[in-house]
């Protein structure tokens, strides 16, 4: 199992550096002034912020909802418990 997460892990890794590389190498050879770079840069990255933000909120939410039906059911479980302990 560690060997497959190795390849996992430098997978990913490798997915990221490449990542990386290629965005260095399209800002070197992109045919925009520095001033309408910098704002395409701003824009997107307010555009991933936009999204990572959305994806947290749905995170959170969907971490609250496991939460309250794990409560639920642990009350159920508690319940059924004492009610088999008191007979």
């Amino acid at each position: 199992m560690s060997s497959e997460q190795d390849k996992l892990t430098g997978f990913v890794s490798g997915l990221l550096v490449g990542g990386i590389i290629g965005s260095v190498l399209a800002m070197l050879y992109t045919p925009f002034s520095g001033k309408k770079m910098r704002r395409k840069i701003s824009k997107k990255t307010d555009n991933i912020m936009d999204d990572v933000n959305d994806f947290v909120e749905t995170g959170k939410d969907k971490v609250d909802g496991i939460l309250k039906d794990g409560k639920k059911k642990a009350n159920t479980i508690i319940d059924d418990a004492k009610k088999i302990v008191s007979n």
